[in-house]
């Protein structure tokens, strides 16, 4: 089972200290990240993507406020449970604002450690929901991708004795030639490109802004890069990427490489979670 990793963002040692003690003698099964400042906060955040995250409301540069906001504007952090924890701003107007910024939950200090680790107990079930439903679209996707190979290659096979039966028909038998040449027109033109496209509008639907924003970043990826880090996003292995786009399993590992490369990736950098976090 993959360790469940939280994330603490404080401007004051000591309160993070106090959280840290909490975990660390009642749940020490959790991998406990910390951040002294919100920008540092979103930083780690993006990059560690934790199943939870604590945050002071009163820090310079970006409040506990001002980082949940910047949380939801990233496709990969935006579902991520965030609790705020202060001590100043604890009326129900300040709850409320909080709330209606994307934070799931409220503790007031001093943090009370039974009330901490109900309220981390929630939040986990909340992130493992949100995580096993998101699990379960990409490998219908998957599951989608690897069904329009098999169909693509149905299709081809079918081509190929169309081609090799208009080859067999005499030049004087021009009606039938030309109703042979129509089908295998077909299948290029509407059946073989269509199966990408459909499944291509599934995988937006599930991850609306992912190519674009994957564009954005790295406008410098060609059209098969861009194909290839949709799959590695699902999860899915060499063996089904090398079936997927008709390559062999070392050319998938070569071009893994080099994906890698246009992304500015260095080991130990993962590269489904770089993908995952767009």
């Amino acid at each position: 089972m993959k360790e469940k990793t939280i994330l603490i963002v404080d401007d004051l040692v000591e309160n993070l200290q106090v959280i840290v003690s909490i975990f660390e003698q009642n749940r020490p099964d959790l991998v406990i990240y910390q951040a002294n400042s919100g920008k540092m906060g979103l930083e780690l955040a993006l990059k560690i993507l934790p199943d939870i995250i604590f945050t002071d409301w009163d820090m310079p540069e970006m409040s506990g406020i001002d980082l949940i906001r910047e949380l939801k504007k990233y496709k990969a952090t935006r579902e991520i449970p965030v609790i705020m924890a202060t001590g100043i701003m604890i009326s129900p107007e300040n709850l409320r604002e909080a709330l209606e910024a994307g934070a799931v939950d409220f503790l007031t200090r001093p943090i009370i450690a039974v009330e901490l680790l109900a309220r981390t107990h929630a939040a986990l079930l909340l992130s493992e929901q949100h995580k096993n439903a998101l699990s379960a679209k990409d490998r219908q996707l998957a599951e989608s991708a690897l069904n329009l190979t098999k169909n693509d290659a149905f299709l081809n096979k079918f081509k190929k004795r169309m081609e090799d039966l208009l080859l067999a028909f005499p030049d004087d038998q021009t009606h039938p030639k030309e109703e042979i040449a129509a089908i295998i027109a077909d299948l290029d033109n509407h059946f073989i490109q269509d199966g990408w496209q459909r499944f291509q509008l599934s995988f937006d639907a599930v991850h609306s802004d992912f190519i674009q924003t994957l564009a954005q970043a790295h406008p410098e990826l060609s059209p098969a890069e861009v194909k290839l880090s949709i799959f590695i996003k699902l999860g899915m292995n060499t063996k089904d990427i090398s079936n997927l786009l008709y390559l062999t399993p070392e050319s998938v590992k070569v071009a893994r490489y080099r994906l890698r490369k246009k992304l500015g990736l260095t080991y130990p950098h993962n590269l489904h979670n770089y993908l995952t976090a767009f």
